[in-house]
C-alpha cells in the first residue's frame, strides 16, 4: 500500500497565511504613514472592497494600543463619516482622566 502525502494543500495553506500577514502588515505601514478609513487603507493596500479582511486586525490593534480612532472623515470609498484611523503614535489621542492630571 502506498501512501502519498497532499503536500501541495499545506503548501497553499502555508503560503496563503504568508499572503494574509502581508497585506495586514502593509495596511499597518498605510495606516502609519497616514490617518484613514478601514477601506481606503485596504484599497491602497490593493485589495478593493475587501473590508471584512482587515476588521479584526484592526479591531485588534486599538485594543491592544497599536491603533487609535483620531476622529471622523468622509470616506472616499464610501461617501459615509466614518472613523479615522493610525497606528502612528505620534498621532494618538490620549484621553484625560482623573488618574492623568
Amino acid at each position: 500500500m502506498n501512501i502519498k502525502k497532499n503536500t501541495h494543500s499545506l503548501n497553499n495553506n502555508s503560503k496563503a497565511k504568508d499572503t494574509k500577514e502581508k497585506y495586514i502588515q502593509r495596511v499597518f505601514n498605510i495606516l502609519h504613514k497616514q490617518p484613514m478609513s478601514r477601506r481606503m487603507a485596504i484599497t491602497k493596500a490593493g485589495y478593493p472592497d475587501q473590508t471584512y479582511m482587515i476588521t479584526q486586525s484592526v479591531y485588534d490593534w486599538i485594543k491592544q494600543g497599536k491603533a487609535c480612532v483620531i476622529g471622523q472623515i468622509r470616506c472616499t470609498r464610501s461617501g459615509k463619516l466614518v472613523e479615522c484611523i493610525t497606528t502612528n503614535p505620534n498621532l494618538f489621542i490620549h484621553s484625560k482622566t482623573g488618574s492623568d492630571e
